[in-house]
């Protein structure tokens, strides 16, 4: 019997795996831009993958919206946000990605606007809006991880109340 859950970690684990230290300054911002467009595909899948690719994805720590979190507890974090949004669509605003990187340290932080719209049809609730989205890649490593994870709400369409666009 064909394990598709584990094709999918495994497909994922291949796209971000790769000599990481090994890689030239516009191999770090090209591969943290294709990370942060992949990471965003994950999220818009509307199942449970982002979830378990977490070890996969994230250091051992990740500072997640200016928090220190462990795996397990971003794994917990990021399955409420899944609970309470099922639905889910991410996308980079053309034209607005950023990547910059710290050569020495092997580190870079892709920053841009993102377009979202999230819901729940069981609750009969729906959002959508922008916000500013930051993602760092550590390339310090055997394969990239991502050492934190932010942004800020710019505008949102959908009923009042929201802190954020991954409530």
């Amino acid at each position: 019997m064909l394990n598709v859950r584990g094709l999918a970690i495994g497909a994922t684990v291949v796209a971000w795996a790769s000599a990481a230290s090994a890689l030239s300054p516009e191999d770090m911002r090209e591969r943290t831009a294709a990370i942060a467009s992949r990471y965003l595909q994950i999220w818009s899948s509307n199942n449970v993958s982002p979830v378990s690719d977490v070890p996969y994805m994230y250091g051992r720590t990740v500072q997640f919206y200016g928090k220190p979190y462990s795996q397990a507890d971003l794994q917990a974090e990021k399955q409420r946000a899944i609970a309470q949004w099922p639905v889910r669509q991410y996308a980079h605003r053309p034209g607005t990605m950023r990547v910059i990187c710290n050569v020495e340290a092997r580190k870079c932080a892709a920053r841009s606007t993102i377009d979202f719209t999230v819901a729940n049809p069981n609750r009969g609730t729906r959002k959508s809006g922008s916000a500013k989205f930051d993602l760092g890649v550590s390339f310090a490593g055997p394969r990239p991880v991502i050492l934190y994870e932010g942004g800020s709400l710019n505008r949102r369409r959908g009923p009042q109340g929201a802190s954020g666009f991954q409530e």
